[in-house]
This record gives C-alpha cells, structure tokens and sequence, in this order.
C-alpha cells in the first residue's frame, strides 16, 4: 500500500471510529405501567363455609362449588352446595400432600400440590382419579382460558401450560406501576382477564393477561369483620391455625350466570357473593 493511501485510510478509520455510540439512553423505553384503577363492589350475599377448611382452591361447577383445601393430613377436594353449606362429596388426600388450587376444564378437574411436585387429575363429576403429572415447581393457584391451564407459584410469574402434559406455552410476568408483582396465588379466569389473590394482601388484583400488567385492585381490608357477625376470635387464639398459618383472604370463583364472584379466606365461617362495580 502507498503512503499516501495508507494515512488517507487511517482518516477515514478515525472518522468513523469518533461518530457517537448510543448510549442505554438512546434504546427504546420499557412501556409505562399504568397504576391500577380501585373496582369497587357490592355485598350480595353472605353463606356458610366450614371454618376448618383451609381453602387454597376455589371454582364454580354445574352450580356447585368445588373447593380445595391444603395442610398435610387435612388436604381435600370437596363439592359444596354453597348456599346451604352443605357437604355433598369429600375426597382426602392424604400424606404428605398439601394440596392447592384447582381448576376444571372440559369436565376434567386439576389440584396442585404445594411441594409435592404432583397435579391430580380427577372426574370432575364423581372425583374418580385419572392420572397424576409431574410439575416441577411450587404449585399455587390454578386457572384456565378454556384451552391452556395457568399456574401461580408464589413469585410473580404466571405459567401457561398445556393440560395434557403441563409442557410450558408462556411465562406472563406480572407487574404493577411499582414493579413485580409478587406473592400472587390463587386464580380465576374471568372474561379474559386474570384475577389472583395476593398472599398476606388484603387485596384482589386483575392481571392483563397479554401484558402481565395490572390493570386494577378490589379492596378487601377488614372485609371479614366488617362484613361478619360471627365470633372470629378463633382465628386469632394462640396456638390455633388461624394464629400460626394466618386466616387471609384466599378464594375466587365466578360465577357466569350472574357475573358475580364468590370470594372467601383460609377458615372464614363464610363464601361472600359480590357484584363489581365495572
């Protein structure tokens, strides 16, 4: 190479090497997360609910509420004519399974085990057994959207997952206008959107399912005493359940005919029916 060329080349390198390098700034900025908008509500209703039921799954059926219950040795899967309270089926599960939140697709019903890494699957008509699925996590809440099964674990990660063998379609990551969203349990599919209980909050929130963002709150402080005329102190004497495992808000199921929800706590003595104002 001639001299000449070779400092006509070392010019033109510099040139290009001094233009300015985009900085993290110059990128795209993350969308805004909106903060959540209030839903207020209306008492309906108020009925029985057996206060040794530690509820961790929740779900509406032929009329009928299934719900499930958690604790090792005191694990079930019941069917309950909720306005009466009655007890119509009662399936234990027995040691050592703490089982968790279900729900029932095409007449087939899906309980979650907490660390067990099992999902039952069960006859939603009779209880009778089907099989077992490996999952390899914690299981929390369980939805559906009429195809696909939505999995909570307590983090702020939504699983979506194929019935037949939980293989993983998505991971919604949920967020509110103050970052993840953790803690998020139990689940109900409601017109498209996602609601779930947030553990130890007092609180319903509902989740964008396409973006993970939650788009609003249902405020449930001191809904219990405020809206109960039975003696609570059992959920607050020493050494009881209640005083060690905590008696916090947990339980949605909707009902399609009314568009109303179903809403209770771990050992609360009822299931409310409200109406949201939306």
């Amino acid at each position: 190479m001639k001299p000449g060329i070779f400092v006509a080349s070392l010019a033109i390198f510099a040139a290009c090497n001094s233009e300015p390098q985009k900085s993290n700034t110059d990128l795209p900025a993350a969308p805004a997360v909106p903060e959540p908008r209030s839903i207020s509500y209306q008492l309906i209703n108020a009925y029985p609910h057996d206060t040794a039921a530690f509820t961790q799954g929740f779900e509406l059926y032929q009329g009928k509420l299934v719900e499930s219950t958690g604790l090792v040795g005191r694990s079930s899967l019941r069917k309950v004519d909720y306005k009466s309270g009655k007890l119509l089926t009662r399936k234990d599960i027995g040691q050592p399974y703490f089982t968790e939140g279900i729900t029932i697709l095409n007449d087939t019903l899906y309980q979650l085990t907490w660390e067990n890494k099992v999902v039952f699957v069960y006859n939603a008509r009779n209880f009778a057994p089907i099989r077992e699925i490996t999952w390899s996590g914690q299981g929390w809440g369980l939805t559906n959207d009429g195809t696909n099964l939505y999995i909570s674990d307590g983090s702020d990660k939504i699983y979506v997952v194929r019935p037949q063998d939980l293989k993983l379609q998505k991971v919604i990551s949920v967020t509110d206008n103050m970052g993840p969203v953790n803690n998020l349990n139990e689940l109900e599919w409601v017109n498209g959107k996602l609601l779930a209980n947030r553990w130890q909050y007092d609180y319903i929130v509902q989740i964008d399912p396409a973006s993970g963002f939650v788009t609003s709150r249902i405020d449930f402080t001191d809904f219990l005493v405020k809206n109960s005329r039975a003696d609570l102190g059992y959920l607050r004497a020493p050494g009881s359940t209640g005083e060690q495992m905590g008696a916090v808000l947990n339980g949605i199921a909707y009902d399609s005919s009314t568009g109303h929800l179903l809403v209770t706590g771990k050992l609360w003595p009822h299931v409310f029916e409200i109406k949201l104002n939306q």
